[in-house]
């Protein structure tokens, strides 16, 4: 039933106008979402919130019309991305943190997902079963030149993305490590999933918030890791408008 709604019934759902459908989607992976979306309710020009769902701010970055969704898990991501897509998003940028599953990473260091394991079900709803979860590797590229562009180093490699974060046992992260995943997050595999299957590229970039294999959790964390972990996040929303305005 709702997997047939097209555009007329996704703007009514979410009570908004037709002028308010967007170009691009910035997918954002944050617990404070009340707190993000007031950010960005200052970021974005003639920022407005949808009627019907406190968390999909509208509004306009350089003669575009941009939506921003902080999320936290696969069911908001979901919804985020279905919905901009019927509507006729031409890209999606995810942003957000992990937590690393491998040795030596530090707090702040950017990660360029390369590929996300389907651990929390909503990919399965647009992708067949055993089909990777990749991002679009035109805007994947594009990702690097920014970065490059700004002289700040970075990684690669694949996320496990989980429905479930708070039941990570230990055994679980040795076993993502051995699988050679870079670290665990929450949204990436539906971002890419749902991508994939309307047919839209997709880009995740993420900063490193606890390194789960050093047994650093996010209650350990220094008040100047805090102060980068801002700063890292701020730099994520510029380089995400900069990819979706010159796409």
């Amino acid at each position: 039933m709702y997997h047939a709604f097209d555009a007329d019934a996704v703007l009514a759902l979410l009570g908004i106008e037709a002028q308010d459908a967007p170009s691009g989607l910035i997918l954002h992976g944050i617990y404070d979402m009340p707190g993000a979306a007031r950010r960005w309710c200052h970021i974005l020009a003639n920022a407005r919130v949808a009627r019907n769902v406190f968390n999909f701010v509208i509004g306009e970055y350089e003669g575009q019309t941009l939506w921003y969704t902080p999320v936290l898990g696969a069911p908001l991501a979901a919804l985020a991305a279905h919905c901009a897509a019927v509507l006729g998003a031409r890209a999606i940028v995810q942003i957000g943190s992990f937590g690393a599953t491998q040795r030596g990473r530090a707090v702040g260091d950017f990660l360029i997902v390369t590929g996300a394991g389907r651990g929390e079900a909503a990919s399965d709803w647009y992708l067949p079963p055993g089909e990777p979860a990749l991002p679009d590797a035109a805007l994947t590229e594009r990702l690097r030149q920014a970065l490059r562009r700004r002289q700040i180093p970075w990684f690669e490699g694949p996320v496990f993305t989980t429905p479930a974060f708070m039941a990570e046992k230990w055994e679980d992260i040795l076993r993502w490590e051995r699988e050679g995943y870079a670290g665990v997050e929450m949204e990436a595999a539906t971002t890419f999933a749902i991508a994939a299957h309307f047919g839209i590229p997709s880009a995740c970039l993420l900063y490193l918030v606890d390194n789960l294999i050093e047994q650093h959790s996010l209650v350990d964390m220094t008040a100047e890791q805090r102060q980068t972990v801002r700063a890292r996040r701020d730099l994520l929303g510029e380089i995400a408008l900069e990819l979706l305005t010159s796409a």
